[in-house]
């Protein structure tokens, strides 16, 4: 089958959802999507939240309400991979703002359901809750009567949900916009963020400079409005916050994440205790590449000069046979994800930066999205946009509302490819120095997802207390907690230039999905121990593995992790992470020696 595209990169094929902008279907089901929610509202509205509510009529409305959500994730799902791949078509800007206007308007009409299940007695609810009718829903109503102490009024809801798309969304989709548009002027050419970026992998120093300093130069140019966005989101979370009774900014996420906020300290605090292990390493990069001093730009300089391009198909046979090698189960789930065009993978104009993976509902596959430009690390990153697609197909099996892992346990599956990919590729290297080059770049990848990720954190923490604490800030005033930040994980290891303070300004992150990076380092942490378990273990642990991803979101994380043999809550787990780490540098400096 033809990927969609004469360059060899594949290109998405949507027609599982809709054929286009134009398809009559879409503007059907967006057309119903509000008489079908106020139906839902009338036929159950003042019947959950009594003393007299019955298993059996719970059950029918989660029922109901599970088809409901299905047919309505359906258009917005398709309107935002539309969007992602061309921010500046006016048509898929227009339905996108279209999708989520109809959302919020159908929205309005279900907000009573979640506040009634808050609002059943809990003698009541205890009485029926052990109901077999009730089992595989039971996850989802423990949840949302934990989540009920923050609910506002149906009336307040309504208001915030009705305003939405003119408050945080709109301003969510305004950065969207800016960053995808921009370009930047480097060689007297005009690259996109995705081209720019693997510039700072070039073995050249002072290509890797320009890059550094072209992308400030834009950020620079975008400061002003890109502050004021920030600024504007900020100030809206602290509002919500208050309206909603939580305790810190972060207590919201750690919510919506199932995670106590005291394992999600302990995750930020273990790391930071183990910042020597990058300072280590990077003294380490130094010597390697015979500098005096590293700085911002040095970080991702390759030990062995620039590998050529990887063609995409060359990609996408590491990472088939590394999952078979796996498990034959692992690749055959893989397989649709490229012969059935389930990824979009070419560079264009307009297109978002990054990657991502988009499940939408049980019955409808994932979408992968990556900007892939042949390098190593881009091979990394498809592995890690397929473990969640595995994850998807896996946890399929769920209804709706237990399909979609919450954050901390989302990025396992990704995390866990990455690791087959990586274990592949080093065996089948002969030369030393191949393999220290390659150890070395996992050993970045894992800073990058674990200790830069908690400096992040650790930014937004500062950032929105600097909010809330002072008022509305300057971009200076966020540089400067940025730089001090990032500084603190590199201790005197490396230096991060001038340039290096702006750069807070393209993490999309911070913008539009406030204190999601933590669960990165959880995941990678997590993952760690669960490649050690599978190295230990071999074949027995597929299946438990399996059956891992397969519970999607149905138990909190830190029930699923428990059957694996993993106590979240201890600290002395979190540090074996990290002593993992430490010892994959430990391995790069025994490589070095047998070098010399």
């Amino acid at each position: 089958m033809s990927n969609g595209n004469t360059n060899g990169l594949p290109t998405w094929d949507l027609s599982d959802l809709y054929d286009g902008v134009d398809d009559s279907r879409l503007d059907t089901d967006l057309n119903s999507m509000v008489d079908q929610a106020a139906k839902f509202e009338e036929k159950y509205k003042s019947r959950i939240a009594s003393a007299d509510v019955t298993a059996g009529l719970l059950a029918n409305a989660l029922n109901d309400y599970e088809i409901l959500m299905t047919a309505q994730y359906k258009p917005g799902s398709y309107a935002n991979l539309l969007f992602s791949t061309d921010t500046a078509d006016a048509r898929r800007g227009a339905l996108l703002q279209r999708t989520r206007e109809i959302g919020s308007a159908a929205a309005t009409h279900l907000i009573f359901f979640d506040l009634e299940i808050g609002k059943i007695p809990q003698a009541t609810f205890d009485r029926i809750i052990d109901d077999p009718q009730l089992a595989p829903y039971r996850h989802y109503l423990e949840h949302e009567r934990a989540l009920a102490a923050h609910h506002l009024s149906e009336t307040e809801e309504k208001i915030l949900e009705e305003t939405a798309n003119i408050r945080g969304r709109a301003f969510g989709r305004l950065f969207a916009e800016i960053t995808a548009r921009q370009t930047f002027r480097m060689d007297d050419k005009d690259l996109t963020q995705s081209e720019l970026l693997v510039h700072f992998y070039n073995p050249n120093r002072e290509t890797r400079k320009a890059a550094a300093a072209a992308l400030t130069d834009t950020l620079k140019q975008d400061a002003h409005v890109l502050t004021f966005i920030f600024n504007t989101l900020l100030h809206e979370k602290q509002i919500l916050d208050g309206l909603r009774r939580h305790s810190s900014p972060e207590a919201a996420r750690h919510l919506d994440n199932e995670v106590d906020e005291a394992v999600v300290n302990t995750v930020s605090d273990v790391c930071v205790d183990n910042y020597d292990i990058t300072a280590d390493y990077y003294h380490l990069k130094r010597q390697l590449l015979g500098l005096d001093e590293l700085t911002h730009y040095d970080r991702y300089a390759p030990l062995l000069g620039d590998r050529g391009n990887i063609p995409f198909d060359e990609a996408q046979g590491i990472v088939m046979d590394a999952f078979g090698r796996f498990s034959p189960q692992l690749a055959e789930i893989t397989e649709p994800f490229f012969s059935q065009r389930w990824i979009d993978a070419e560079l264009r104009a307009g297109k978002r930066g990054g990657a991502y993976c988009a499940g939408v509902t049980p019955d409808l596959h994932p979408y992968v999205f990556m900007n892939y430009t042949g390098k190593p690390r881009d091979v990394m990153t498809l592995a890690h946009e397929l473990g969640h697609g595995i994850h998807d197909v896996l946890a399929s099996k769920q209804n709706l509302l237990n399909y979609h892992p919450v954050l901390p346990l989302a990025e396992t599956a990704s995390t866990f490819g990455e690791m087959l990919v990586f274990d592949q590729l080093q065996s089948t290297l002969e030369s030393s120095e191949e393999r220290l080059a390659l150890l070395c770049g996992k050993i970045e990848d894992i800073f990058a997802t674990v200790f830069r990720q908690i400096a992040m954190y650790r930014f937004e923490q500062e950032a929105h207390r600097l909010r809330r604490e002072k008022g509305e800030q300057t971009t200076e005033a966020y540089c400067e907690l940025w730089q001090r930040m990032m500084q603190e994980m590199f201790g005197d290891s490396l230096t991060l230039g001038e340039d290096h303070q702006w750069w807070w300004l393209y993490i999309p992150h911070v913008f539009q999905l406030s204190f999601y990076v933590y669960a990165y380092a959880f995941g990678e942490l997590l993952v760690l121990s669960l490649y050690a378990q599978y190295q230990r273990d071999g074949e027995s642990f597929v299946p438990r593995y399996f059956d891992l991803l397969s519970a999607g979101c149905s138990a909190t994380p830190s029930q699923l992790v428990a059957n694996m043999g993993i106590d979240i809550a201890s600290p002395a787990f979190w540090q074996g992470g990290c002593d993992l780490i430490r010892e994959k540098v430990e391995q790069a400096k025994a490589l070095i020696e047998t070098r010399k």
